[in-house]
């Protein structure tokens, strides 16, 4: 992912998290907001209720990663906070969850449109 499709500062996650777009899952809780640009952006919330910095950092990988595939719509700020059995799960599992909160936020893109990262 690259670092212009991530969001970075505290302002922008203050923003969605303000915002009314969440998502609950299993795994994972998606706060969404239309941000009004070409591409999708997206940031990770992992507290110390998942675990050590090792845990954390699994479990950030293990969503990184299920977005790698996965085609948004373009013009969305998403933020992902991770459950605390977010570490403990496969990535396959992870990703059934993902998409199932970007389908149930309408932000999965069809299948024959182009994924919306910024790709230069």
């Amino acid at each position: 992912m690259k670092y212009s499709n991530r969001l970075t500062k505290r302002e922008e996650y203050s923003r969605v998290l303000a915002g009314d777009g969440t998502y609950i899952g299993q795994l994972a809780v998606m706060k969404a907001l239309p941000n009004n640009l070409e591409f999708s952006r997206v940031g990770f919330i992992v507290s110390k209720k998942v675990g050590g910095a090792v845990e954390r950092n699994r479990a950030k990988r293990i969503l990184r990663e299920s977005l790698r595939t996965i085609a948004l719509r373009q013009g969305w700020d998403i933020v992902f906070i991770a459950r605390a059995k977010a570490a403990t799960v496969k990535c396959a599992e992870m990703e059934r969850v993902v998409k199932h909160l970007l389908g149930k936020a309408q932000i999965l893109s069809k299948t024959d449109e182009k994924t919306s990262f910024k790709t230069d």
